[in-house]
């Protein structure tokens, strides 16, 4: 309990060996030591003094909340939805969405419907084929009611606390998307480890336009009131965050047209820098998730690569140009993009250079190196370089 691991000796055989090999393959998470922890576990309150001086949730907006799936393990997804349930104020937790993007795992038929029809507040969608986690967080959040959408991934567990502090940042400023600190859940063990606030990390991207985590520069530190109070970020990791669904609505949701999976949070990170608004990670709440190395599933071959193609070309003006270096120029077929660019103008929105200037001036440029590319030897020598 309170977030701590379940160790499995390595030399485990048998019935057990056979239960855990199969968990990996399945989810690539310990499917087996999840299954031993209970749905309802109990997790460390992190919150500094601080937070509990911010939020009235008297005067908060309600919150629908979004949890997308594809043949999610029972007890991830059951520890998700009861972590939603028990660590939100009720009056605030208007509804739980759940997507099922055509899973097929048998657990996720009858047996989920019998769960939902005994749990107050949860609703589920199901898409007859599959979609993909873009299209379906974007039909998840047409259906929502509330002002405030909150997307979570479906192998999380929210903290105590977790859902005020977002609120109350876009309560205070409804074009500001916020996200929680994304703790790490261990996917062998489950154990529960926080992010350190004096090492807190937010979101940046590389010029291949794949998310990566970045420590705080230096200029933002110097104009931090305090350790928990929100941190602007260039960008968020897609997953987990709350939004203003008038504003969401404006910035043209998601681009649907894009595939499957991949460079949703990028378009978003940037249409909202760009587009009036901003992101923030916000220390006073806390959500955990189970970063896995890879999908356990098929993804549409080149799905990342569409997609991101398209963010270029709608939102990266002259700098796409980088991120065609880094894919040798070939773009591949990417759909037709004049929507959103007539979108990008209604909307008056800045340039990418005014973006990299003023929200991630960190960001290195290639042209600065003195040269980019493959390095090999000309000649027949076994030697490293």
């Amino acid at each position: 309990m309170n977030g701590t691991a379940v160790d499995i000796e390595d030399n485990i055989r048998g019935t057990i060996k056979i239960l855990i090999d199969k968990g990996w393959k399945n989810h690539e998470f310990n499917q087996f030591v999840s299954d031993l922890i209970p749905t309802n576990r109990t997790l460390p309150d992190l919150r500094d003094p601080w937070c509990f001086q911010k939020n009235n949730s008297d005067h908060l907006p309600e919150a629908s909340v979004v949890i997308c799936f594809h043949n999610e393990a029972w007890s991830t997804l059951l520890r998700t939805i009861e972590s939603v349930l028990q660590r939100s104020p009720g009056h605030l937790l208007k509804e739980i969405i759940l997507f099922d993007d055509f899973s097929t795992m048998s657990h996720l038929k009858g047996q989920l419907e019998d769960y939902i029809r005994r749990t107050p507040k949860v609703t589920l969608i199901r898409s007859r084929h599959r979609i993909g986690l873009i299209k379906a967080r974007i039909i998840g959040a047409e259906n929502a009611v509330s002002p405030v959408v909150v997307f979570l991934d479906s192998h999380c567990e929210c903290t105590e606390g977790w859902l005020e502090p977002l609120l109350e940042r876009i309560s205070q400023d409804p074009t500001v998307v916020a996200s929680p600190i994304v703790d790490h859940i261990e996917g062998n063990t489950f154990e529960y480890l926080p992010q350190s606030l004096d090492n807190l990390l937010i979101g940046g991207f590389n010029w291949e336009l794949k998310f990566i985590w970045i420590p705080i520069s230096k200029n933002i530190w110097k104009n931090r009131t305090h350790l928990s109070a929100p941190v602007k970020t260039p960008t968020i990791s897609g997953g987990l965050y709350a939004i203003n669904m008038e504003f969401f609505a404006r910035l043209g949701y998601y681009d649907d047209d894009f595939d499957i999976w991949g460079a949703e949070n990028l378009e978003l990170s940037f249409k909202a820098w760009m587009c009036g608004g901003s992101l923030e990670i916000v220390p006073c709440s806390r959500v955990g998730h189970v970063f896995r190395k890879k999908f356990p599933y098929r993804n549409k071959r080149g799905s990342f690569k569409k997609n991101s193609v398209r963010v270029a070309k709608v939102w990266l003006d002259d700098y796409a140009k980088y991120f065609y270096q880094r894919i040798g120029y070939v773009k591949g077929y990417f759909g037709d993009v004049t929507k959103r660019k007539e979108l990008r103008e209604e909307l008056k929105c800045k340039s990418f250079e005014w973006y990299l200037h003023n929200v991630y001036p960190e960001m290195k440029l290639p042209d600065e190196n003195v040269a980019y590319g493959q390095i090999y030897s000309m000649g027949n020598y076994a030697v490293c370089l």
